[in-house]
């Protein structure tokens, strides 16, 4: 159970609950947390969408810069190209820190799942010239055109938002980052179906369980007092807080 969804639920359900009569307490709180939860796990799943659509994409774009007959750029001690020989070095960094060795990697999807949305974000700086047609030229999906991002800041702010939210939302921890907007377009500039991806469908019968459950409500599982007590440990906190504010 995530607290602070706990709590907005609380405050939610206090500032309604004039206007709405409720005989079941707990039922009521409890609709509004699993909306906020719910929200929580679509972000998730925005999110995880993203880092794994950008992280591909410029897998392919780097390695149709560097590579020649094979897919091996990776492998050079070093490079003249300064923006290669900067990738490379940063490379050699995180491999050397978790103990890898770059001989192992078989191609340059390999390489880049060693790199975090942070990394990646690097990396993009680091090759704006070479990328600028991603995200700044004229673009359209399906007769909609699409906003473009003409300055490599205005690009690397709206990254860094996202990555922002990636980091609270991927540590369970609510976020106030408006970032699904431009979510969304860099997605589709980069090729990727947001409504596809999303459209997940009905997802228990994948997930093999080993033991077996008798489906008890969240009020019967845990019972009605015990969240009733940590809705006052929530309070009280809360309370302990703004006095010392």
């Amino acid at each position: 159970m995530h607290f602070h969804y706990l709590w907005g639920a609380c405050r939610e359900a206090q500032a309604v609950l004039p206007k709405f009569h409720t005989d079941n307490l707990f039922d009521f709180i409890m609709s509004f947390y699993n909306k906020r939860r719910k929200s929580h796990q679509a972000h998730f799943l925005l999110l995880h969408c993203f880092e794994n659509a950008l992280r591909s994409t410029l897998a392919v774009e780097i390695a149709n810069l560097y590579n020649n007959d094979k897919d091996d750029w990776f492998l050079k001690s070093q490079s003249q190209n300064l923006k290669e020989n900067k990738l490379l070095k940063q490379i050699k960094s995180i491999t050397e820190k978790r103990h890898l060795r770059i001989s192992d990697f078989k191609d340059t999807f390999e390489v880049f799942d060693i790199f975090s949305l942070g990394d990646l974000q690097q990396i993009l700086d680091n090759h704006w010239s070479e990328l600028t047609p991603l995200f700044k030229n004229p673009k359209e999906y399906k007769n909609q055109p699409l906003p473009s991002y003409d300055t490599k800041a205005h690009l690397i702010d709206k990254i860094d938002k996202i990555r922002n939210a990636r980091n609270e939302i991927f540590h369970n921890k609510p976020t106030k980052i408006r970032f699904q907007k431009d979510l969304e377009i860099l997605l589709l500039r980069l090729g990727y179906n947001l409504y596809d991806a999303t459209n997940i469908g009905e997802i228990q019968s994948y997930i093999k369980l080993q033991y077996h459950y008798n489906h008890k409500s969240d009020k019967e599982e845990f019972g009605f007092f015990k969240i009733i007590e940590r809705l006052r440990c929530i309070i009280f906190t809360h309370k302990s807080k703004v006095k010392g504010n």
